[in-house]
């Protein structure tokens, strides 16, 4: 990265270059524990102590079998830890930027907290996510009927709503003489089978969830807060840090003094 690199572009590279580190180095520990015979060459000769000119035998020694020393422990080392290295670097340097790394928290131009760490911002998204998904279960009441604070009841933000009046009947009989009666005959009763009101029933229900406005708006003051926290990590990672603060190369070269 040309000059001093912003800290969200090295956060941008940073899981590529431990991928490649962690790559090389299951490559490097597979060679040393399967190929070892990679880092081994060989050269067998036979001088023979006298020859028989006559068959056309030659004197001196001869070549019988060869094999090429392929790689070195030293290189491969130096491979996979240059590597390495380059994940330790970019890790420690955003380590370092995040130290600085802060910005306000500002919600429709009001400024909610102030200086917040980049990586505490991290961490409120997350949280914030959670709370939303809290917030998304929260039951609510029927919209349709009248609810009103109850005074009178032993606990804040306890609703009641207007009592749904109903009225009971029972099946009685009603009787209709359709004809007197006569010394001929007997008098002629309609016997009638009717629900009759006998009285008032009123059904008071009270509530201690919330209208479906109110969470709404929860869900809604939720979704702006979340949004200004990305914001606000994307300014504090705008932070440019300093390429050449490195600390890699001196920890590889105090474990690799041995082979020096």
């Amino acid at each position: 990265m040309a000059g001093k690199p912003h800290l969200y572009e090295l956060l941008a590279v940073e899981q590529e270059k431990k991928a490649n580190a962690e790559r090389a180095r299951a490559q490097t520990l597979e060679g040393f524990r399967q190929n070892q015979a990679h880092f081994q060459g060989l050269r067998r000769t036979f001088k023979p102590f006298a020859v028989d000119e006559a068959k056309g035998e030659v004197a001196g020694e001869r070549l019988e079998a060869e094999t090429q020393l392929a790689r070195t422990v030293a290189e491969e080392l130096d491979k996979t830890l240059a590597l390495t290295a380059d994940a330790f670097d970019v890790s420690y340097l955003i380590d370092e930027g995040n130290t600085v790394a802060r910005a306000d928290l500002v919600v429709g131009g009001k400024v909610i907290a102030e200086q917040l760490p980049a990586t505490f911002l991290l961490q409120l998204e997350k949280r914030l996510r959670e709370v939303r998904l809290l917030f998304k279960d929260i039951p609510t009441f029927d919209p349709v009927r009248n609810w009103v604070p109850d005074a009178t009841a032993d606990k804040p933000n306890v609703l009641r709503a207007d009592p749904v009046v109903t009225v009971r009947k029972q099946r009685t009989r009603k009787y209709n003489v359709m004809y007197e009666a006569t010394k001929e005959h007997p008098a002629q009763i309609d016997i009638v089978e009717i629900d009759e009101p006998v009285g008032e029933i009123r059904a008071y229900d009270w509530t201690g969830m919330i209208s479906p406005g109110k969470k709404a708006a929860l869900l809604l003051r939720t979704d702006e807060l979340i949004e200004a926290v990305k914001t606000a990590r994307a300014r504090a990672n705008s932070v440019q840090v300093d390429p050449d603060k490195k600390i890699a190369k001196r920890i590889f070269d105090h474990l690799m003094e041995p082979l020096g």
